[in-house]
């Protein structure tokens, strides 16, 4: 059936819809704000005592995803134990930037000699090591751990619902969580590497990081 409006209806109907579209358009755009006419995200509030510390686990995790692996099991766990030994070099370096606790803050200013002595012999062991035998079933379990600790360090991950507003317990807690993934990567090596050199740096790495963590878990309040 055909339904004829008055020219008042037509035009309160008219003047409805452009009302709902001015609506539905404002809730659109709500929490953007505009700049020299572009758009752009309101920037959300972050807390320093959890972003600081956790940047550097994903900048860490970027780079060994982004690592071509040659399926040497030698030659990729050197590259890995690298960017690994580098991040927590960055994760105590916030500590001593930031930290309150006269305790953790001698930790991490006690382990950075070590880190470094880690680093230089994983890079002159890197220099005597060619990707000579691929292996992949060590490639595929070494990746499952690379992903799995994406996933803990990422936005919204488990290790930022354990942190807090406290500098201190966050940087044990994600101490805590990169020293595990330390074990899980030289663990996984040891299964298949050949590199004598490696294998002792690996054992030992698995020994220090596990009297660490008892160190840590004492700390947490």
């Amino acid at each position: 059936m055909k339904t004829n409006h008055s020219p008042f209806v037509a035009a309160l109907l008219v003047s409805i819809s452009i009302a709902g579209s001015l609506s539905a358009c404002a809730q659109a755009t709500s929490g953007v704000a505009m700049s020299g006419g572009a758009r752009t995200s309101a920037p959300a509030q972050q807390d320093p005592n959890k972003t600081a510390l956790v940047l550097p686990m994903r900048q860490m995790t970027d780079r060994l995803s982004k690592l071509q692996a040659t399926g040497d099991p030698d030659f990729d766990y050197a590259f890995q134990a690298k960017i690994h030994a580098q991040g927590e070099q960055e994760l105590l370096k916030k500590e001593l930037q930031m930290g309150k606790d006269s305790t953790l803050k001698n930790m991490a200013q006690s382990l950075m000699p070590a880190l470094e002595s880690d680093i230089a012999l994983i890079d002159g062991t890197m220099r005597q090591v060619k990707p000579t035998r691929p292996n992949q079933a060590f490639t595929q379990q070494q990746d499952r751990n690379v992903k799995a600790m994406a996933l803990k360090f990422q936005a919204g991950g488990t290790t930022e619902s354990k942190m807090t507003g406290n500098i201190d317990d966050n940087f044990a807690a994600v101490l805590l969580e990169h020293r595990q993934d330390a074990i899980d990567l030289a663990k996984t090596y040891l299964q298949y590497g050949k590199n004598d050199a490696l294998k002792a740096y690996a054992q030992s790495l698995i020994t220090k990081a596990g009297q660490e963590m008892s160190q840590l878990k004492k700390s947490i309040k």
